[in-house]
């Protein structure tokens, strides 16, 4: 038959044809492909669909074949850190975000990175967050470090089901300024000290002044007044300066043992303008046995002076307290004690002056102590009493150390007490016919006269003047 008997160039030409047209179909097969599939979303590696953000332009290269085809949709790759960060500040890193942190499952779109967001910021206001405090929107606060923003708030994607929405439903972070971004690490929050120091503590001074400057200077007194007829001056000092040969320092809390309050201390005994003078000082100090003690006085005895019967005793001298309508407690003395063997009182004891403001302030008191046959203490004494104030004025006090047992004070020129006779354990006038070779000038305060008050010493101090003392030769 003719159609069987086609000749082999008939037969190469069809094949060629048909190819031709296979080819052509495979062709607009394989445009109808690649130009196929979802429009508006493609899968990630980890099974969720993200949505592109509307009208955010492709960033897929197309091949040459692919040139003139329709736009691919944008893959994005959650497992990429920087994706995160590039979604809400491009290339910038969050201020307070948490470095190399990707998203996990549950977070959405609007995440911070780790910073835990306080109220969103309306658009345009500026936002300041205090590292120790709550962020507050439009205002500052001065405590810890402060980081501020003054970008508009920015809105970015949410992850969800539904088409694009223009709008995201939630608000993202305020977006910050690269120069302004804080370090991921909170700095130490700085907080004004709110201990309330305690009661400020005055220090016990180390060194009293020469003379406590509240109290007035007492008169200058009346010359001092020549010897009686016959009598000469076997030793006196003016006090001039201060005789180291002839004085020392107390430095003990002497008088424990009539409950006094003081310390004496050498810093409290001065002289000036030729005056000794003691002062009493409301100070805490501790004495040298261990002993802590509000009030420091002062204190001299004598050494190589001696007071032998026969001779007589000579001193003038001025109490000064800091209030004198408030002196109860003060206690000068001038005295000797313990001169003969026995101890005290069997030893002896002549008070040439006390005044014990606590009983009497106008009184001034002489008095002898002993020890009697029944080997208990015993005593005889006699008080002055004038119109005033003992402290209003100088006085001028004399013992009169005589042979024999006799004894005699003056106050003023004037005779105060006598004895001739005491029951003493030794036999009078024993001891009281033997020489003395100590006398000791002191401030004591409180004990057993009675309280110190508080105007007595103060914040003035108190002080006990002497302006000479002298030993006359009968």
């Amino acid at each position: 038959m003719r159609s069987e008997s086609l000749t082999r160039p008939s037969r190469i030409a069809t094949i060629g044809v048909v190819l031709a047209m296979a080819a052509f179909a495979m062709g607009l097969v394989a445009v109808g492909v690649l130009g196929g599939g979802s429009p508006d979303t493609t899968a990630t590696g980890s099974g969720q669909r993200l949505e592109s953000a509307a009208g955010e332009p492709q960033t897929s290269t197309p091949t040459p074949q692919e040139a003139a085809s329709a736009p691919q949709p944008l893959v994005v790759d959650t497992s990429t850190p920087s994706s995160l960060e590039s979604r809400v500040n491009g290339d910038a890193t969050v201020p307070g975000s948490n470095e190399d942190q990707p998203a996990t499952d549950a977070e959405s779109a609007d995440d911070t990175d780790g910073v835990e967001a306080g109220p969103a910021s309306p658009d345009g206001a500026e936002a300041t967050t205090t590292e120790g405090s709550t962020t507050t929107e439009g205002s500052t606060t001065t405590e810890g470090s402060t980081t501020t923003s003054s970008e508009p708030a920015s809105t970015t994607a949410t992850t969800t089901a539904a088409p694009a929405a223009a709008t995201p439903t939630t608000p993202g972070p305020t977006a910050a300024a690269p120069t302004t971004a804080a370090p991921a690490t909170a700095a130490p929050t700085t907080v004004a000290p709110t201990t309330t120091a305690p009661a400020p503590t005055t220090a016990a001074p180390t060194t009293v002044p020469p003379l406590i400057s509240t109290i007035v200077p007492s008169p200058i007194p009346a010359p001092t007044p020549p010897p009686s007829s016959g009598e000469r001056v076997v030793w006196e000092d003016h006090f001039n300066t201060f005789d180291l040969s002839t004085w020392r320092f107390e430095h003990s809390t002497y008088g424990d043992g009539n409950n006094e309050l003081q310390c004496y201390r050498p810093e409290n005994v001065q002289v000036r303008n030729g005056r000794l003078i003691l002062s009493a000082v409301t100070e805490r100090y501790t004495c040298p046995n261990g002993s802590t003690r509000n009030v420091t006085s002062g204190m001299i005895r004598s050494q190589g002076v001696t007071f032998s019967p026969g001779q007589a005793l000579e001193f003038r001298v001025k109490l000064t307290p800091n209030n004198p309508d408030d002196q109860s407690g003060l206690w000068p003395a001038v005295w000797a004690s313990s001169w003969a063997p026995g101890g005290w009182p069997q030893g002896g004891e002549l008070d040439f002056l006390e005044v014990m403001t606590a009983e009497n302030p106008n009184r001034a008191m002489f008095s002898m102590h002993y020890r009697n046959p029944a080997g208990n203490h015993a005593l005889q004494n006699r008080g002055a009493i004038g119109d005033e104030y003992f402290s209003d004025d100088w006085h001028t006090i004399r013992f009169d150390y005589g042979r024999n047992g006799l004894l005699t004070w003056y106050l003023d020129g004037v005779q105060s007490f006598q004895v001739d006779a005491a029951d003493t354990i030794q036999g009078y006038p024993a001891p009281f016919d033997s020489t003395i070779r100590e006398l000791k000038i002191n401030l004591a305060l409180g004990g057993r006269p009675g309280p110190l008050s508080a105007g007595a010493v103060g914040s003035g101090g108190a002080t006990f003047e002497v302006d000479y003392i002298r030993i006359l030769e009968l």
